[in-house]
């Protein structure tokens, strides 16, 4: 679509436009018949068996912030935290309220996101309609909605997930500027910058192309607008500058510092954005249907970089091309000059709407990839995200253009452009087929779990939801009064948050060489353990009654693992005891071997009781003084979510690999309570993802010790 198919638009949808015309225009949209397509094939991708998504601790923790801050009427002041350990902007949080308002099931925050990527699907294909042309926007919306690495994102519950459509929502503002020449502009720019710096923090390099639209469209401008920018700004990121303030500006000293690592150079910025539009999604297996297509889907390795690649070539030789008859500017010997040839294409550009844009496009997509290019953090393809839907776009405009060309008469290959839509119809329906496998590999459990990094093992909404809900009807059904749920690193955010909505109370505890097990006095208790917490398995035979009862299945992995269990101790037989808090069961310490390693054995029974409470924590940390000739030191933590009054810990001390076992152990304890920091400032009470560790307290004896010798056995 060129300039006067533009001015045609302003002409149809001017006031006073006669409503049969406006009707008109509806009617032709609602019978384009790819915009069907779209949803459709985006629909498919998006939303078929969403339920097995991956939810992990960012996914927790992003979602729980949304959920917290309606239950409990608290203004997020901060999303979870970065990689490089500062503070996310909120506006994540604002998005994931709106399903958290009606349900606490995450699935429907897996939804959100596959609407906003879908919503994204759509508005692409609308820009480069738009501004290129009808068959350009089927190619790139095509091409976009069947590419496997944004679909891989496409239903993930993060912020950068958000921001595809905000991104097109950002060019459409700068197009409307530079190539419309239209006032107004500038205000929903400025806004949208803000929301997409709070989606990730690399969109602020999208201040290039906003920079180049000022210079671009400087007759487009109007003080209002500015003011309204930056009122707007002001607005989202108030809640963000008093939660820094808070913290004394903290991140800043982080990024400072960041700033002042050693920069290095290498082509993982181009990796990351080549990745955007290659067939290929990680993680396969040998077994997974992706890999057994690889054979006939390789070749779109190759082509769809090129077909990018066109549409860089063609956006660029269509940016710097003279208009035909137009003449440089200036007298005959200064047009030799380098200077006056660049002042004169300036002018010129500056001229054309239509080339202006094309430098936007340019701008957009090579600027920021030039500047990571050097970097002092360890890249991930989600800083690329603000590049999306770049790519496909200029595909779309490559292939319309290479199609115009072709058609025009005279050109003995004419009849080449035939092969140009069976070449992008098989491209497409390829990518259609890649990443349709990869959605049943994904969704089969056909995928290497190991390999979802930064987790040691994949789990999905569904499986974990399925453990806990029988967990949690097997605990009713034999009048458990409580179910103990075995974390680990991969599982404690979710599984904290999942249980919260069971019927049965939880105690949750990380499987950091410790053990609880339940009050002998109050019956048996039921235990959800990991699949692969092979030690809690271990533990649980050696020292509690315990009956395997049920193996809750694991989507792609091994299954949990559902006991009853009793303790084998009944009542401790000592009368040392860190008063209010810790009392030995006795005062012999055990060895046990497990896998060649040798533990130290503590038993203890907790003689306090807390209670669940938002985000709160309750640790014991645990100093093993070996009495040996080499005076060894151990230390242990354990993580509750309530504590009990007579349930029993075991805690375990790795023992000196080829030392001399001690004949006794002394030991020290501290316990401290993790507490949501929500601080509040003035009427305002906010909701971050930083946590408040307490004051260690040391454990002391009625006589005023601070620690307890035990025998080794």
């Amino acid at each position: 679509m060129g300039l006067a198919q533009l001015k045609k638009t302003k002409l149809d949808t001017a006031p006073g436009t006669p409503r049969p015309i406006k009707w008109t225009r509806l009617r032709s949209w609602l019978l384009t018949w790819e915009i069907y397509a779209l949803v459709l094939v985006a629909a498919f991708l998006r939303f078929y068996r969403i339920d097995t998504l991956g939810f992990g601790y960012d996914q927790a923790r992003l979602y729980r912030l949304a959920h917290d801050a309606v239950t409990y009427g608290l203004l997020p002041g901060s999303s979870i935290d970065a990689s490089i350990h500062i503070l996310n902007p909120p506006f994540s949080v604002y998005v994931y309220m709106l399903p958290a308002a009606f349900s606490p099931d995450p699935i429907w925050a897996a939804v959100t996101a596959g609407l906003f990527t879908t919503v994204a699907v759509l508005l692409t294909y609308l820009f480069t309609r738009r501004y290129y042309g009808r068959l350009a926007g089927i190619f790139a919306g095509l091409t976009y909605v069947t590419a496997a690495m944004p679909l891989y994102w496409a239903t993930f519950i993060w912020q950068p997930t958000l921001m595809a459509p905000f991104v097109v929502l950002f060019m459409f503002a700068l197009f409307k500027g530079v190539v419309e020449r239209r006032k107004g502009w500038l205000f929903p720019a400025l806004l949208l910058s803000g929301i997409l710096y709070q989606l990730h923090e690399t969109s602020a390099l999208l201040v290039a192309p906003l920079l180049l639209a000022l210079v671009l469209a400087p007759g487009t401008l109007r003080w209002r607008d500015l003011v309204f920018g930056l009122i707007s700004l002001v607005i989202i990121f108030f809640p963000y500058l008093l939660t820094e303030y808070s913290i004394k500006f903290a991140d800043l000293h982080t990024i400072y510092r960041l700033s002042r690592v050693h920069a290095v150079i290498d082509g993982e910025a181009i990796r990351y954005y080549l990745g955007f539009f290659t067939p290929f999604v990680q993680p396969e297996t040998s077994y997974s249907l992706v890999h057994k297509l690889a054979p006939i889907l390789t070749w779109l390795k190759y082509i769809v970089p090129l077909i990018v690649l066109g549409g860089f070539v063609t956006a660029g030789l269509l940016l710097i091309r003279l208009k035909e008859g137009a003449t440089l500017i200036g007298k005959p010997e200064e047009s030799q000059r380098s200077i006056a040839r660049l002042r004169s294409w300036w002018i010129q550009l500056r001229a054309s709407p239509e080339r202006c844009g094309f430098l936007v496009l340019l701008i957009w997509q090579i600027v920021p990839v030039l500047i990571l290019s050097r970097h002092t953090v360890v890249l991930q393809s989600y800083y690329f995200f603000m590049l999306l839907p770049g790519p496909f776009i200029l595909i779309g405009l490559f292939l319309f253009r290479f199609i115009g060309w072709l058609r025009q008469p005279g050109l003995r290959w004419w009849s080449m452009r035939y092969g140009i839509y069976v070449l992008t119809s098989l491209v497409i329906v390829m990518q259609l087929v890649s990443s349709s496998a990869f959605v049943y590999d994904y969704t089969s459990g056909n995928v290497d779990e190991q390999s979802y990094q930064p987790y040691h093992y994949h789990n999905d909404l569904a499986s974990l939801k399925d453990a806990l809900a029988t967990a949690d009807q097997v605990a009713q059904q034999r009048h458990l009064n409580r179910v103990y749920i075995i974390t680990d690193f991969d599982t404690r955010d979710s599984m904290r948050y999942l249980a919260e909505q069971m019927h049965t109370p939880t105690t949750l505890y990380e499987d950091s060489y410790c053990l609880l097990l339940p009050n002998p006095a109050a019956g048996p208790a039921l235990f959800l353990v990991g699949p692969y917490d092979d030690l809690t398995n271990a533990l649980i035979s050696q020292f509690a009654i315990a009956t395997l009862i049920g193996q809750p299945a694991r989507s792609g992995g091994l299954p949990f693992k559902l006991y009853e269990v009793m303790p084998a101790t009944e009542r401790p037989s000592s009368n040392e005891a860190f008063v209010h808090d810790l009392q030995p069961l006795s005062l012999q310490a055990q060895r046990y071997n497990y896998k060649h390693i040798s533990w130290l054995v503590t038993q203890w029974s907790i003689l306090q009781s807390e209670s669940t409470a938002m985000r709160t924590s309750y640790s014991y940390a645990l100093t093993a003084h070996m009495n040996s000739s080499n005076a060894q030191v151990r230390k242990s933590t354990c993580t509750f979510t309530t504590l009990r009054a007579g349930d029993q810990l075991t805690v375990l001390f790795d023992l000196p690999v080829d030392e001399s076992v001690p004949t006794s152990v002394t030991i020290e304890a501290q316990s401290f309570m993790t507490t949501p920091y929500n601080p509040s400032i003035g009427p305002i009470h906010l909701e971050t993802d930083l946590n408040n560790t307490g004051k260690m307290t040391a454990l002391q004896t009625a006589e005023g010790r601070r620690d307890i010798t035990l025998l080794v056995s």
